[in-house]
């Protein structure tokens, strides 16, 4: 077990020291109580500061020796967290076998929708996760890793060049496509899916690339019932995913 933590001094606390555990990829909060720490500052004959500031700089120092990929992560109230950085695999050395259930977010640029997608991915049991090298918000980053609540662990994760390439490489190992837009010609709820399926869901602003679309083997849509025309893509990958794993 390793972790990190930022010292909070408060008075009016019976608790001098909150933190985060990093246990594997599993984010938890740690506390050490104010009692523990006086008394080894009476045992020390030194201020109760200087002992909490001793003890942190002792678990960093522990930290940064026994892990080599890290990423730190800040929350409120001074609260930090250091987690592992998530493992980009290699698509071409899996040989595009990633699993029966496969979503790829192209070009999605908010870091929390990023993060959100890939927690859903997660919930609902998808294989592996597919976004482009280039503007794409980063599995690395510090908001994607806390908005996916440690889901991002979870997945096999891969960034590939070229989607559209990626997606024929896909269908001639047997997958079949489907991309999501509000102009989507059938409703997921009533269309069936293969045993090998890619999810395709795109951009905040503009969906799915024109080119990506053409890869498709099919362009679906999430049933409209009120007067808002699309939602957000965070919420769209959720709503199919849920109806892709129905059973």
């Amino acid at each position: 077990m390793t972790m990190m933590m930022m010292p909070i001094i408060d008075d009016e606390d019976d608790e001098l020291i909150s933190g985060i555990v990093d246990d594997g990829p599993v984010v938890r909060n740690y506390w050490i109580s104010r009692d523990i720490l006086q008394e080894l500052a009476d045992k020390w004959q030194i201020p109760l500061m200087i002992v909490a500031v001793v003890f942190v700089l002792g678990v960093v120092f522990a930290f940064m020796r026994t892990s080599e990929n890290k990423i730190q992560i800040n929350f409120k109230n001074d609260m930090s967290a250091v987690c592992k950085a998530p493992i980009v695999r290699d698509i071409k050395s899996d040989q595009y076998e990633l699993g029966n259930l496969v979503v790829v977010l192209d070009e999605v640029q908010d870091t929390r929708n990023l993060g959100s997608c890939l927690r859903s991915a997660s919930f609902f049991g998808v294989d592996a996760i597919i976004i482009p090298k280039n503007n794409s918000a980063d599995y690395a980053n510090p908001a994607v890793i806390e908005t996916s609540t440690g889901g991002i662990y979870d997945l096999k994760l891969y960034k590939v060049s070229n989607i559209s390439q990626t997606i024929q490489q896909l269908k001639e190992n047997g997958y079949w496509i489907s991309g999501f837009s509000e102009h989507g010609s059938n409703f997921i709820d009533r269309d069936k899916l293969d045993e090998k399926n890619v999810l395709i869901f795109g951009n905040e602003e503009k969906g799915i690339r024109q080119l990506v679309q053409k890869s498709c083997d099919q362009i679906l849509k999430i049933k409209q019932i009120g007067q808002t025309s699309s939602l957000n893509v965070s919420v769209a990958t959720a709503i199919a995913l849920y109806e892709a794993t129905k059973t």
